[in-house]
């Protein structure tokens, strides 16, 4: 049995002509309250509070902004006023590490990791010598 599996699921339906319903929700609102607006005020005080108005519904309606829409984008800029993130290095309580404590430490590590593997010879300005040379003539 062959199902067919949805596509573009991510998209939202136009159900009124060009417009989804959250954009046709979002003009009608504005739409609403402009007309409120000419009915209780004269036209100059209409048109003036009508351009705010149109500037925000506009972008809420149509603009997004790294693929999410732009009331989301207005409510993170929002939380992010109310409660910034400050993310603060705290140090580790205790002694303060010295120079020579750290570096009795890398010898003992460097001993310790030596002997597992047998290597028990010193290292002499020869050996280092031979072993550069080597790595020369392998390129």
């Amino acid at each position: 049995m062959q199902f067919q599996v949805p596509q573009f699921i991510d998209i939202e339906d136009k159900v009124i002509g060009p417009l989804t319903i959250k954009q046709f929700l979002y003009l009608l609102v504005a739409g609403v309250i402009i007309f409120i607006l000419y009915k209780v005020l004269n036209l100059f005080a209409t048109v003036i509070l009508a351009i705010p108005i149109l500037g925000i519904t506009i972008p809420l309606a149509f603009i997004k902004v790294h693929g999410q829409p732009f009331i989301s984008v207005l409510s993170n800029f929002s939380r992010f006023l109310r409660k910034p993130d400050f993310y603060i290095w705290k140090k580790p309580i205790g002694k303060k590490p010295t120079l020579e404590s750290v570096e009795a430490e890398n010898i003992e590590i460097v001993k310790k990791t030596t002997e597992k593997k047998g290597q028990n010879k010193p290292i002499t300005k020869e050996n280092l010598q031979e072993i550069g040379w080597k790595v020369e003539v392998e390129k």
